[in-house]
């Protein structure tokens, strides 16, 4: 398994994002979808990644230390596939081909959080402790996921002609990364985004004003 590129926008180490280590964090997840976060062991995940307990803490941490590299992990993973879900955008595109990516962009977004095959299990499994580490415990998750928005909502600007103040950017990402946090963890109030069409109708309406700048 490669280094997600994606740990370069927090400024990790690149240890932080090893082969060795991603197979480990992937061997925890797996692990967390079978038997919840709070029931695994550390013992269990070293089982399953092959290595001992000693690699696992020399390398990770304590338990805690791993469970928020995991959700990491496969937070990086899901931005991954949205980046690529998402497609290029044109180094002089039209107005409507900005429009065009940043909707679906956005609908690609909250379709690949709201489809997330692991998210499912895991709140099947162990719903509270998931809960915990997707709001209390997930200040890095929103992190990355503000820094990945954050040079996406760039390069849209840049190709459009928008401000690119960094500041600007960095408020706009955080909020919108927040958002998306919201909309994961509170599926049934407003706004009203659930089939693909509404998605789409919302984010030319509300995403690509903000995105554009």
């Amino acid at each position: 398994m490669a280094a997600n590129p994606l740990f370069a926008l927090l400024g990790m180490a690149p240890q932080a994002g090893s082969d060795a280590d991603a197979a480990i964090l992937q061997a925890a997840l797996e692990q967390f979808a079978l038997t919840g976060v709070r029931r695994t062991s550390t013992d269990d995940i070293a089982r399953r990644a092959g290595v001992n307990r000693a690699t696992l803490y020399r390398r990770l941490g304590a338990k805690n230390e791993v469970v928020a590299a995991a959700f990491l992990y496969e937070a990086a993973r899901v931005l991954t596939q949205i980046d690529a879900g998402a497609g290029e955008l044109t180094a002089t595109p039209t107005d409507a081909e900005i429009d065009d990516y940043i909707v679906r962009f956005c609908t690609t977004t909250l379709t690949e959080v709201r489809e997330n095959r692991l998210l499912h299990q895991l709140l099947e499994v162990d719903r509270d402790e998931t809960l915990r580490a997707l709001t209390v415990g997930a200040g890095r998750v929103v992190e990355l996921a503000s820094a990945f928005l954050a040079e996406r909502i760039r390069l849209v600007r840049e190709r459009s002609g928008g401000s690119t103040d960094a500041a600007e950017i960095g408020s706009l990402s955080a909020v919108l990364a927040r958002m998306t946090q919201s909309l994961l963890l509170t599926p049934d109030g407003p706004p009203e985004i659930r089939t693909r069409a509404e998605i789409e109708a919302f984010a030319a309406a509300v995403l690509v004003p903000l995105f554009r700048g």
